[in-house]
């Protein structure tokens, strides 16, 4: 028998209607609802089972059913055991890895009415400044006057544009990323985005639920396999469904733990009840058509629990007033549905998206039937609001979501026949055989089969007796040899599981340079463009999940406004054990914020060129160690260029303040040499002075030694000559003398000569 058909009931009624019988209508309406064959709605939870398969074989859990057809041919098991051989896992965990080592690069904007405005301001006032600052540097040019400003202290960038789109940052916008940081830290999101992307890699799905939890926002993975929703929407994000359903299966205790503020004395006695039993025998009286109870010797008693929103509407009336001090924007204040105009007076209504909720425990209990509270409107526009579920499927537009498991799911059973096959052949490989005829046992000599394999092991002969009783010898044929050894259809197998290894490749876009199996015959300008190649092609997959990404940011950021809008102070380490201080301020509600998710693919690639080039400003002294040090440790592509570009430009000031000093140095030992000089220079023109006077006094005595010397001198010679006439007369006299002597001499000596 088919389910039953239920119809949703009507939206469009007052507050005091929608009751819990109204709320119960809905659930029902949800979770048993089929639509006609035409609107592609499903009577099971959204293709559960395929997502469930899907998961097993992406765990290696093989279902022998789908082999049959190759193990039990005729009905005889092979000697060889059917196992899974990695190959969609290995891809799938590449791709999650690789994403979770991408920092999460998100940048906060107010996106109002108020704050566009704001920043347009702010924009005017910083073309108005950069042209005061032209009209001043002429200024200063003409007249040599500084003239000054109240914003002087305001650097104003080269590209006002870029700076605004870029770079520019309100202080509310700044205490938002704070607290997206925090939020991240506390709660792990990355660990949730890593199991999301795991989830849409294999279902085609990725869900989260996004809600305050202990005072903060919070975001929860939603399995894909447990998440009914509104497909008649054709669009790829959940974000545009009606309606969405989660169910969950819980134990009785986890239950009471978690719905205890809404469950009543007789709604806890019934789950106890339920939580008694104690086998299947005993869960005839409370199943229904969809099973609400479960039970096994394992996990005990687990109850089925369906948590369903859907967007309602709701009137909106107010009435209208006159503004005396501006007629074309009229007062409008908000009234009660029933509220009956006076006299000159002007009503108005309008119909805006309502969120409700209601839980359904074990098909007998009813929770929290109610609008659901912290409802995020747009400060622009209130008429809307989200469900507090945002996801992904996957080409949903089509009408064929696939997922990379469903991609690859025939690559990966091929790919496990092959290796059973291989296994198979050598099971069955063995060496070379004899086929011996029992017929030729030489019986007759007293040899048995055991003695002919002795003698053929040991003496590499076996005996025959050809011509024994019954025997012909002309009927005698040579003994065959069959060859069991491992076949040459091994390496057709294992060109076939290479072959099938390239083809997972292609289709999942994961090669196998990616992977990191790279030829030694291979150029490296080859292996990086098919990098590049395989980048591009599972692109899709990532640009997605960070659109799903920027949605659970968006609501993160916008709970804010009500969970904190009495502000927030904590403090939360940061990615490189950094701490950081949050300090929200209650003026964070009067902001809409929009968040933009960098494209984690294309900013990994270009933050590591930025690391490149850091390596190779530090080697080439523009960069020091520390910021080298400094960019490596960056999460984002924006950090690591702002880290790069201080760097940089401290490095280059500082080797301009190196340069100033150096020359300051020289100019200074330049100004110490010329004091030398000059110092020196005096020291040799007073020495020279001091010679040239004691040249002058000595010229001075010398004239005067010359003149008295002169003087002396003629009186010397008048001396000498009358001296030398003198001396003259004195050498003749003395020679009268020796002459006189010597005559006397001779008169007295005797003559000895005869």
């Amino acid at each position: 028998m088919g389910l039953k058909k239920y119809s949703f009931p009507r939206q469009s009624i007052s507050d005091s209607e929608k009751d819990l019988e109204w709320c119960k209508e809905n659930l029902k309406a949800i979770t048993k609802y089929v639509g006609n064959s035409s609107s592609g709605q499903e009577s099971k939870l959204s293709g559960r089972e395929k997502d469930i398969a899907n998961y097993n074989l992406y765990n290696g859990h093989l279902n022998a059913a789908d082999y049959e057809y190759i193990t039990d041919q005729y009905g005889i098991p092979y000697p060889a055991q059917l196992a899974n051989f990695p190959l969609i896992s290995t891809k799938i965990d590449l791709l999650v890895n690789e994403d979770g080592e991408r920092p999460l690069d998100k940048k906060v904007k107010s996106i109002n009415k108020k704050a566009a405005i704001r920043k347009e301001n702010f924009k005017v006032s910083m073309v108005v400044n950069k042209l005061l600052a032209e009209v001043k540097h002429e200024f200063k040019e003409k007249f040599g006057v500084e003239a000054e400003t109240e914003n002087d202290k305001f650097p104003i960038p080269d590209d006002i544009d870029e700076y605004m789109r870029y770079e520019y940052k309100e202080l509310i916008e700044e205490v938002c990323q704070d607290g997206l940081d925090y939020l991240i830290d506390r709660h792990r999101l990355k660990d949730t985005f890593r199991d999301g992307l795991r989830d849409f890699l294999v279902t085609g799905k990725v869900f989260y639920k996004v809600y305050i939890k202990n005072g903060d926002p919070f975001t929860r993975r939603v399995d894909p396999r447990t998440l009914i929703w509104d497909k008649t929407v054709q669009s790829d994000y959940l974000e545009d469904a009606q309606w969405v359903a989660e169910e969950r299966w819980l134990t009785v205790n986890e239950v009471i733990d978690e719905y205890r503020d809404d469950l009543k004395s007789k709604d806890i006695q019934k789950l106890e009840e339920l939580g008694a039993i104690n086998s299947n025998e005993g869960l005839s009286n409370f199943n229904s058509e969809f099973e609400w109870v479960d039970y096994s010797e394992n996990k005990g008693v687990r109850l089925r629990i369906v948590t369903a929103e859907w967007k309602s509407i709701k009137e909106l009336k107010y009435k209208v007033s006159e503004n005396k001090h501006d007629s074309r924007t009229p007062f409008k204040k908000i009234v009660k549905n029933d509220y009956k105009s006076r006299k000159n007076e002007k009503t108005e209504s309008i119909f805006i998206d309502d969120i409700w909720e209601a839980t359904e425990i074990a098909g007998q209990v009813w929770v929290q039937c109610r609008r659901r509270p912290n409802q995020v409107r747009s400060v622009d526009d209130a008429g809307s609001t989200p469900l507090s579920y945002a996801g992904c499927i996957h080409n949903h537009t089509t009408g064929n979501s696939k997922s990379l498991v469903d991609l690859l799911r025939h690559t990966q059973m091929l790919y496990n026949i092959v290796h059973y096959h291989i296994e198979l052949t050598l099971a069955r490989a063995g060496g070379k055989a004899v086929i011996y005829d029992v017929a030729q046992l030489p019986t007759n000599i007293g040899m048995d089969m055991q003695t002919v394999m002795y003698h053929l092991k040991t003496d590499g002969v076996i005996p025959i007796n050809s011509m024994q009783e019954g025997g012909d010898a002309t009927k005698f044929n040579q003994f065959q040899q069959v060859d069991f050894t491992l076949s040459s259809s091994v390496q057709q197998l294992i060109n076939l599981k290479l072959m099938l290894e390239q083809t997972a490749g292609q289709i999942s876009g994961v090669s196998p340079q990616r992977e990191g199996a790279i030829s030694q015959y291979e150029y490296v300008g080859n292996v990086q463009r098919s990098v590049v190649q395989s980048s591009l092609s599972t692109k899709g997959w990532f640009h997605q999940h960070n659109e799903v990404k920027k949605m659970v940011f968006e609501r993160l950021c916008n709970l804010m406004k009500l969970c904190w809008s009495k502000g927030k102070k904590a403090g939360y380490v940061l990615g490189d054990g950094g701490f950081k201080f949050l300090n929200v301020l209650p003026d964070i509600a009067l902001n809409d914020y929009g968040i933009f998710i960098g494209d984690s693919g294309k900013d990994d690639a270009m933050r590591k060129m930025v690391q490149e080039m850091s390596a190779q400003a530090l080697q080439s002294g523009n960069l020091s160690l520390l910021d080298a040090i400094k960019v490596l440790k960056t999460e984002s592509l924006s950090e690591a260029e702002v880290v790069l570009e201080r760097g940089l430009d401290g490095m280059k000031e500082m080797q301009q303040q190196m340069q100033e000093q150096q020359q300051q140095q020289q100019q200074m030992m330049q100004e110490q040499e010329a004091q030398k000089l000059k110092i020196e220079a005096q020291q040799k023109t007073a020495e020279l002075l001091n010679k040239v006077q004691v040249a002058q006094i000595g010229a001075d005595s010398r004239i005067e030694v010359a003149e008295i010397q002169t003087e002396q001198k003629h009186s010397s010679d008048l001396l000498k000559e009358e001296n030398k006439v003198r001396l003259e007369a004195a050498k003749a006299d003395f020679q009268d003398q020796m002459n006189e002597n010597e005559s006397h001499r001779n008169i007295n000596q005797p003559n000895t000569k005869k």
